[in-house]
């Protein structure tokens, strides 16, 4: 059986890595452009500052990170000619640059690119998923991730919740207490919009069933830690992702009732979606770990075939049937 030979362009674990961290650059930096364009509606001015500086620590940490470090990765896999390595040198010092100060990194065509890159991600998670199906299973273990992955997906769902049915439309509308203004709208428009609610459903469901599958899973030894976090990661993702969509009916309706802009002036909206790109990013990195080698457990091995370690006291010579000698006193 022939190898891929480890001179080829792009061989082996390098390559997908340099894959996974091009990946993570477009999808922070793509974030960062989106959240850019919905700072100026936040009302805070402090909030405002705060989430431009985590915008901020988003494209810095794509562009001058994850953008140099995938494409080194990738220009040097395999064993790579000297000259390759020089090009991938200067590729990784002169893209950011480039980047940069052309104000590529800032430009909306990432949000676009975006999906072709989340796209690639999942792929990649796929990838990392079924190559980590050997990995121990730890039933304590994955009670515990999905617990932890289950109280952060409850968390975003709660402050999600809020920031669409309250803390928007309180700072949209300021002057007016909350009760009125959902009376105003259902005035003019004789009921309110459902997305909120529906988005927060969907998102409990979701989280539900995938506890239960997660936890059935491990009890069967088909699911292990790597697997449960990756996938709360990828649920977090996943719900922050789709909260615009949830909040976009009733932004429509608090615009046209009371004049308003159609973005959000609370951050959270904001602040989650940063979450959500960072979780994203997490999921696609952790498939770079390498998978965890399997030992049989003991319940597992044959209690009639002894170890061939001839130092062990009882241990049977390397060629014998392994049955234990009747020793009379």
């Amino acid at each position: 059986m022939t190898r891929m030979p480890r001179s080829g362009a792009f061989p082996g674990r390098r390559a997908r890595a340099g894959a996974s961290f091009l990946a993570v650059a477009v999808v922070l930096a793509a974030t960062s452009v989106s959240v850019d364009l919905a700072v100026p509606g936040i009302a805070s001015d402090a909030w405002r500052d705060v989430v431009s500086a985590t915008s901020v620590v988003l494209e810095v940490a794509a562009v001058w990170a994850a953008l140099p470090l995938g494409i080194l990765l990738l220009v040097t896999a395999g064993t790579p000619a000297l000259w390759r390595r020089w090009v991938a040198v200067a590729v990784a010092v002169g893209l950011p640059l480039a980047v940069w100060f052309s104000g590529a990194a800032r430009s909306p065509f990432l949000i676009l690119l975006a999906l072709a890159a989340a796209v690639g991600g999942y792929a990649l998670i796929a990838f990392g998923l079924s190559e980590h199906r050997a990995d121990a299973r730890s039933l304590p273990r994955v009670r515990a991730a999905v617990a932890a992955a289950a109280g952060a997906e409850l968390a975003v769902i709660v402050l999600g919740t809020l920031h669409l049915l309250v803390w928007n439309p309180a700072a949209k509308v300021p002057d007016l207490p909350l009760r009125q203004v959902y009376e105003t709208m259902i005035d003019r428009d004789g009921m309110i919009d459902g997305g909120p609610l529906l988005w927060a459903l969907g998102a409990t469901l979701a989280t539900v069933a995938g506890s239960y599958l997660a936890l059935q899973g491990a009890r069967r030894g088909l699911v292990t830690p790597h697997d449960t976090v990756t996938g709360g990661l990828l649920l977090i993702h996943a719900t922050t992702f789709f909260l615009w969509w949830a909040g976009f009916g009733l932004g429509l309706t608090l615009a046209d009732t009371f004049a308003t802009s159609g973005g959000d002036a609370s951050p959270v909206g904001s602040i989650l979606a940063l979450a959500g790109a960072c979780c994203l990013a997490a999921a696609i990195l952790m498939q770079l770990r390498r998978p965890a080698a399997t030992v049989a457990p003991a319940a597992d091995q044959d209690p009639g075939v002894a170890t061939s370690n001839p130092d062990r006291p009882g241990a049977a010579a390397p060629g014998s049937t392994g049955a234990t000698a009747q020793v009379t006193p």
